[in-house]
């Protein structure tokens, strides 16, 4: 099955003083998200802008996907607040990519083959509740008096996490894509990043997949079977700022495992400034 990760570097690079920033867990999680489904499920490959393009060949780490990365995201709509939709990226990539096919979240690496899950309807990471602190009423935005959502969608259904994200068909593809930039580009002032942009991408698939008829199924129960069957960072990120120790720990536990499962990515580990302590490490072990 064919995969895609996206990097939009526009939201980094406006966080970093215009410098795209990627810490050390965030690169060795990548590499491994990368190596490790290209070895068990098939080709994937990136889809960022040049500015992305040019950071990973810098880094020594263009290689990791199937073919070179493509810069398909230097045609981002130029409306678009990267602040406010800094997962917008995901989303075009989505639109450039022909289905079947899968879009996998960089601090997402998922230990198994999936291909006798992705069959028919589309396949989610997990279900989310409606908190209300990320998922609230419809009514907290302000939005262009032109927009309206549509009169099918159920807003009672709970939103599906899309670090992991089959899309079987190019026809449900192309729906779902254009209510998310339908409802992106309506929003006016005022909104939390957060909530805005789990709208646009969370929430509107499930209300579209029920609307179309289709199903939508997941990969995980529960967020917390994660571990054993993907590794997934994003809570965790938070966790590293103020506990140096586990962050230190989760890299090396990556570095001992990219060195077991693909030796030939040492150079790129002793290379990079990021990840050669870690490297160092392994060799000393």
């Amino acid at each position: 099955m064919d995969a895609v990760h996206a990097f939009w570097s526009l939201p980094n690079r406006a966080r970093n003083g215009g410098e795209i920033v990627l810490p050390d867990y965030e690169l060795l999680t990548l590499m491994l998200s990368a190596l490790t489904w290209r070895r068990l499920n098939g080709p994937i490959r990136l889809v960022t802008d040049s500015a992305g393009a040019a950071f990973f060949e810098r880094a020594g780490l263009a290689g990791l996907w199937s073919e070179p990365p493509c810069t398909e995201l230097d045609g981002m709509d130029a409306s678009l607040d990267p602040r406010l939709f800094w997962a917008a990226g995901k989303l075009e990539a989505l639109r450039r990519t022909s289905a079947p096919c899968v879009l996998l979240d960089a601090d997402l690496i998922l230990w198994s083959n999936v291909g006798a899950l992705l069959t028919d309807g589309v396949v989610a990471a997990h279900r989310e509740d409606l908190s209300p602190d990320v998922y609230p009423e419809p009514s907290v935005f302000s939005l262009d008096p032109g927009y309206a959502f549509p009169p099918e969608w159920d807003f009672s259904l709970p939103a599906a996490n899309t670090a992991f994200l089959y899309l079987p068909d190019d026809g449900f593809k192309a729906y779902y894509t254009d209510e998310a930039f339908r409802f992106m580009c309506a929003l006016r002032g005022g909104a939390d990043p957060t909530v805005a942009m789990c709208f646009a991408e969370q929430r509107i698939l499930p209300m579209c997949a029920a609307a179309r008829g289709v199903s939508l199924r997941t990969l995980l129960r529960d967020p917390a079977e994660e571990q054993s069957f993907v590794t997934h960072l994003w809570g965790v990120k938070r966790r590293f700022a103020a506990a140096p120790g586990q962050r230190v720990a989760y890299c090396l536990s990556c570095a001992f495992r990219l060195a077991a499962d693909f030796p030939a990515w040492a150079g790129a580990l002793a290379e990079n400034p990021q990840t050669r302590p870690y490297w160092e490490s392994v060799q000393r072990s």
